[in-house]
């Protein structure tokens, strides 16, 4: 009797162990097809915490420096990097030249640049947001009503755009420290 129980537990330990290694390699599968399609290793990972090298608002046709070190840059990296660790969706829409130019000289526009020394990368499912160099952020104005965030690879436009979930904090903070004020 004790022959078949010990016969018994290892064609179920074998069984497990086949579930288990099964289980395994779907998961290694999925994992590396998801860093195979974005070209990022920790695609899983959310959180960005990039400090960037000059902070620029443009204030409906003015520019407002932000110097690098300063209280209003470190607070406003801050909550641009909260926003960009938290639920984030990529879509199509695209930042044309033409749309940017107007970013950079328009009157009827917040916008807030964020430039960083060194490529970038923002972690997500999609592909996009990888070696970017620059942040634009509509506050208000064209755009602004999506909570979208821009990004320019070398000075040019990139592909696709993030939906945030919400710049409430930052514009806030930005007009109460009398860097812009919505007209």
């Amino acid at each position: 009797m004790s022959g078949s129980y010990q016969q018994s537990s290892g064609r179920t330990a074998s069984v497990l162990n086949f579930l288990i290694t099964i289980f395994l390699a779907i998961v290694a599968f999925i994992y590396l097809s998801l860093t195979a399609y974005t070209k990022d290793a920790l695609w899983f990972y959310p959180i960005f915490d990039s400090q960037p090298a000059v902070g620029l608002v443009r204030c409906y046709g003015e520019e407002v420096p932000l110097q690098v070190g300063s209280e209003e840059l470190t607070a406003i990296t801050a909550l641009v990097n909260e926003q960009i660790s938290g639920d984030k969706r990529w879509d199509e829409l695209n930042l044309t030249d033409e749309t940017f130019e107007y970013f950079q000289t328009s009157d009827q526009m917040m916008l807030l640049e964020l430039r960083y020394d060194e490529p970038q990368r923002i972690h997500s499912y999609s592909p996009f947001f990888s070696n970017f160099d620059t942040l634009l952020i509509p506050l208000d104005g064209r755009h602004a009503d999506k909570t979208i965030l821009f990004s320019l690879v070398q000075g040019k436009p990139s592909g696709g755009s993030f939906h945030l979930e919400t710049f409430a904090p930052l514009l806030s903070y930005i007009e109460n420290n009398n860097l812009c004020k919505r007209k």
